[in-house]
């Protein structure tokens, strides 16, 4: 399996953890974002399952993250493209169906 995905799976697995990892794993999963194309069938199936995880925590990582950062500086100095939905937790942390996670899933 990839390796940055094998990273990324762990990582979405432990909402609990420093805000430094998590914005490590954001970082990471830029990476996988530019690898996607290269993944298998279940790697990407593992990565859509990974992201759901992410979305069904966003609440919990976005509220460590604010303990170091600020998403939005972070986009304002990575310039991330709007797919990279990742940097946008502040945002969606905000949306009223966020432990439902369907509105979520939709955007993602």
């Amino acid at each position: 399996m990839n390796a940055s995905l094998e990273s990324y799976l762990v990582a979405v697995r432990h909402p609990n953890v420093s805000p430094f990892e998590h914005l490590e794993m954001l970082m990471i999963r830029d990476s996988l974002a530019e690898q996607e194309h290269s993944l298998n069938k279940r790697e990407r199936a593992c990565m859509a399952d990974a992201d759901r995880r992410l979305l069904k925590n966003a609440v919990t990582i976005h509220a460590e993250l604010t303990r170091i950062t600020s998403l939005e500086e972070e986009r304002r100095q990575r310039s991330p493209s709007s797919d990279h939905w990742w940097w946008y937790l502040d945002v969606l942390s905000a949306l009223p169906d966020i432990d439902g996670t369907s509105t979520l899933l939709e955007m993602a």
